[in-house]
């Protein structure tokens, strides 16, 4: 108990500390845009993923692939690559009847990236092709299980979903100064059988030293992965409780990411989001939330 509640304190003061550096990204963008004079948005490296909040979507989140000290031009693809160590505070909002307001966590940040393979606790890639504009991948990341039978009495009795390991492929596309990102995901633990596809657009705005990633997308989620998330079976109906099988869903989402360099290979990174869950997660008698609103902060160090 002690161990939780001295874990649950640092995400919150981590948190706290990556509103404050969103909002001063925030209001320094608009100070710059109010006195800049109108240019062409140069085309950059996008972050080499969007946020993804832990309840609907993999939790482990990808290091930016634009932080300094990253693989240089002419290094070997494969082992030319660079080691990120870091930490990330998480906390997001609970979508289960009776359960915390809040839901907090943290990370531990440790990855290898070189141009054309990422392998860390956050996730796995291997480019097989790509060019100047396009890429294909492999890829692979971990869903944690989105709740547990103790964390309320309304879900008391619910079997405990088993943490899945997915894998598929992702297929990334420049467009003008941002990129389109499609990838596809498949349960290859028994975890839950479902399958995810996501479609996002992300475009990079350059303020002074401060990197920011706006973004948003649509996600679609099978019935066995909305089942997995939100459904209750038979063996989980009680009085107050009914059974309920979702159908698929599609859940839009928006996102933003910050980045400031603090020294040459140490980096802060703020990172928000929001989903909007459909009638297939809504209709659910364990969801009582029609969102989802996450806010994350950390630091990582590459060498």
């Amino acid at each position: 108990m002690v161990f939780k509640n001295i874990s649950q304190g640092l995400a919150y003061g981590a948190i706290a500390l990556g509103v404050g550096f969103c909002a001063f990204a925030v209001m320094l963008t608009l100070a710059e845009m109010a006195h800049a004079e109108p240019a062409e948005p140069a085309v950059q490296e996008i972050a080499t993923a969007t946020i993804k909040p832990t309840q609907t979507e993999p939790v482990m989140t990808e290091l930016p692939a634009n932080i300094p000290g990253n693989t240089a031009p002419n290094a070997d693809p494969w082992l030319g690559g660079t080691w990120q160590i870091g930490a990330m505070g998480e906390v997001s909002t609970s979508i289960y009847r009776d359960g915390d307001d809040w839901k907090p966590g943290g990370l531990p940040l440790i990855a290898y990236d070189a141009e054309r393979l990422h392998v860390g606790i956050d996730g796995l890639r291997v480019t097989a092709w790509k060019n100047d504009r396009f890429s294909v991948s492999a890829i692979g990341s971990v869903r944690m299980s989105p709740f547990d039978s103790g964390d309320g009495p309304y879900l008391a009795g619910m079997e405990d979903r088993d943490i899945a390991f997915e894998a598929g492929a992702e297929f990334t596309a420049k467009a003008g100064a941002g990129e389109i990102k499609a990838s596809h995901l498949f349960d290859v633990s028994d975890a839950h059988d479902g399958q995810e596809i996501d479609v996002s657009y992300g475009q990079p705005t350059q303020v002074q030293a401060v990197t920011l990633v706006w973004g948003g997308g649509v996600t679609w989620q099978s019935e066995d992965l909305t089942d997995y998330m939100a459904g209750v079976r038979r063996n989980e109906v009680r009085s107050d409780r009914a059974y309920y099988k979702p159908d698929a869903a599609f859940i839009p989402h928006l996102d933003l990411m910050a980045s400031y360099p603090l020294y040459d290979s140490l980096v802060l990174i703020g990172k928000t989001g929001i989903q909007y869950l459909p009638d297939a997660y809504t209709d659910s008698p364990i969801v009582d939330e029609d969102y989802i609103l996450s806010l994350s902060f950390g630091a990582v160090y590459t060498f």
